[in-house]
């Protein structure tokens, strides 16, 4: 009976073990650029302006998830660098299909979805007082991920996010003002460690 326990116990942690392997989770970081289109519009009653601009700037994210049979599941929390006076952090939720072959390069394609809170410090935003703009953006990535080793994967990718839900209105008397996002498009480099 104990002989039998013994090996119950051992085949039932070679299987989880190998479990393990197969699913590890991961933390990663990523590096990149982001372009994000935006649109204000305003009146003081007197006087209107609509302006549409591109913020181009770096960010970096830190993520956490986990690898199944085909694809991956993780978080993310982003900063986005203070770029002409605007910067942003954003946390949320992405999934990718892993295209697995024989070779160490894998591609994938995937989903996002963000939630973020803006500052924006120019003149134009104070004065309207919608300079914290906020709100859920979402869209589709792909890339490569390169296995360096059991342990370590290197990737690149790119991802275009409607974000046409960050916005931030004021409205008093004859004046109002609005911010509102478009899109953005990243692209970026990145390295995760399995365990």
């Amino acid at each position: 009976m104990k002989r039998s326990l013994v090996v119950a116990s051992f085949l039932m942690l070679c299987s989880s073990a190998s479990f393990a392997d197969s699913n590890p989770w991961f933390v990663g970081g990523e590096f990149g650029g982001m372009n994000m289109k935006y649109k204000f519009e305003g009146t003081d009653g007197v006087d209107t302006l609509n302006l549409s601009d591109t913020v181009n700037a770096t960010y970096e994210s830190l993520k956490v998830g986990k690898y199944f049979e085909y694809g991956r599941v993780y978080t993310s929390i982003v900063r986005q660098n203070k770029k002409d006076d605007f910067s942003s952090w954003s946390a949320g939720l992405g999934y990718d299909y892993l295209f697995r072959n024989s070779t160490s390069v894998t591609p994938f394609i995937g989903i996002n979805g963000l939630y973020t809170k803006g500052k924006d410090e120019t003149n134009f935003a104070k004065s309207y007082d919608i300079d914290n703009p906020k709100g859920f953006s979402y869209g589709a990535e792909a890339g490569l991920i390169y296995a360096v080793s059991t342990n370590i994967d290197l990737e690149i990718g790119t991802r275009y996010m409607d974000s046409s839900n960050v916005d931030d209105s004021r409205t008093e008397g004859a004046a109002h003002g609005k911010f509102e996002g478009k899109h953005t498009l990243q692209y970026y480099f990145g390295a995760n460690y399995k365990f």
